[in-house]
Parts: C-alpha cells; structure tokens; sequence
C-alpha cells in the first residue's frame, strides 16, 4: 500500500495520548506524507471530506471511526450529497458502488465494534435524528486492536466503554426478532 498522503482522523482528546502520537511517530519515520484531522464530530461536514487524501486511518472512538468512513466514501464520491448514502427515510439509501481508499481503524474504546463493521452511524443536526450509513464497502481495510490504546485514556472512558460492550451484550438478547433459544 504506497500511501501518497494519509489522513489521520481522531478528535481533539485523543491527539494528545500515546495512540495518535504513535500512529503520527510511524508515519513520521517512514517517510509517509498525512495531515491530521481532529475535527471529528457527531455529524460528519464539509471540511472532514474536503482533502484529497489517498489512505485514511481512525484512532478514536466509534464516532471518530464512522467520521473517518464517511470521509472515505465521500473522498470517492467528491459531487455526491451528504444524504445520498445516509438510509431511508432520512437519505436516499444509494448503493456504494466504487471500491473505497484503504482504512485503518485503531479504536480507543470498546463496545462500538467500528472498526469491524460497514456501518456509520451519526447524528444528523438538521433533524435531531441518529442516522447513518450502512454498506460492506465502508468496512475498514484492517483493524488494529491495541491494549495500549485504550490504556492512555482517561477513566471515565474505560467505564462507558464497559458500558457499551455490555449493553449491546445485552441488546443481542433482548432484540426482536429473537430466535427461540434457551438462555439457560
């Protein structure tokens, strides 16, 4: 993968811990060209998707990932609207149809599985609503899961993580439709 110029996407409390500055101290060493993006917020703008960059890599959590997907998707699809992908009813719901730019996501928290899925969530300001984007082609190319990552952020984080992880643990129990099985 010869990077001509990577994107680095997190948000302004992860720029500052030991994931971003290894991922910018990698970068640095080898040789790699990449502007950092730490704007990332719950609805994905203009300026997240307004650089030409040729590789994408998310270190941050579920928004900062999903921020970083739709980036992606729009670097690809530069005339497209914002709500050209999002999903019915809020959006058209269409199709992806181009291959997107590589992606690394390097998540800092746990419990959102972004860096696994093909979906982006966010919320979309202009109605109140949480929308988002859903197609195999936003999966990230490859996920780096770093203990040390989450290691630097702060305690309150570990515990909505934890939070996180369980209740969607739980949702998988709970959600309709659920197939008759034993939970004993």
């Amino acid at each position: 993968m010869k990077a001509r110029k990577v994107g680095v996407f997190t948000d302004k409390t992860v720029l500052n811990l030991y994931p971003v500055k290894a991922a910018l101290e990698s970068l640095e060493t080898a040789g790699i060209p990449h502007e950092v993006f730490s704007e990332c917020k719950i609805e994905p703008n203009q300026e997240s998707r307004a650089h030409d960059f040729s590789h994408f890599l998310a270190v941050g959590g579920g928004s900062v990932i999903d921020t970083c997907k739709v980036a992606n998707l729009y670097s690809c699809y530069p005339d497209a609207d914002l709500l050209e992908f999002v999903n019915a009813p809020i959006g058209r719901g269409a199709p992806i149809e181009r291959t997107l730019k590589p992606l690394i996501a390097v998540p800092t928290t746990a419990g959102t599985g972004s860096e696994t899925t093909g979906t982006a969530i966010f919320d979309y300001t202009p109605l109140q609503a949480k929308t988002g984007i859903a197609n195999r082609a936003l999966r990230p190319t490859l996920g780096i899961v770093d203990p040390l990552s989450t290691d630097s952020c702060p305690r309150a984080v570990h515990v909505n993580s934890g939070l996180d992880v369980l209740f969607h643990s739980l949702e998988s129990y709970t959600g309709i439709p659920f197939p008759s099985l034993s939970l004993s």
